[in-house]
């Protein structure tokens, strides 16, 4: 029973530290993202027809407004951990739950932009 509980320690330690290397990545990826949505860098990307561009925009929106949101709480963990004077214990855990969230939200951001920005291969026959 022991060995199982270690197991699942294990798993779950390394399920937290890939979600906060993700963050610490997503520090400098969520403003990139932001840019790029807001220069319309994606625009020439998307397929030109209506509803990809629709679905684009609104998911685009809806995976874009949660990754800002958490950045800002994450910059704002910072700074809590940094101006900090002590026992940081606490404010050291609301980085790691912040980098941790940052990480997650921005790993559905990238997965959402790699199945847009595809393009269908064109369908050929065999005459």
């Amino acid at each position: 029973m022991q060995a199982l509980n270690r197991r699942a320690g294990l798993i779950n330690t390394l399920l937290v530290s890939l979600a906060v290397t993700g963050g610490v990545l997503a520090l400098a990826g969520v403003p990139l993202r932001c840019w790029q949505f807001a220069t319309g860098r994606f625009r020439s990307q998307v397929p030109r027809h209506a509803l990809a561009r629709a679905t684009f925009s609104v998911f685009g929106f809806l995976f874009m407004a949660p990754n800002a949101l958490v950045w800002t709480y994450a910059l704002f963990t910072l700074y809590q951990y940094h101006a900090c004077a002590g026992a940081c214990a606490r404010e050291w855990a609301g980085m790691a739950v912040a980098l941790g969230m940052l990480g997650c939200a921005y790993a559905l951001l990238e997965g959402f932009l790699l199945t847009a920005r595809r393009r269908p291969n064109a369908v050929t026959s065999d005459r």
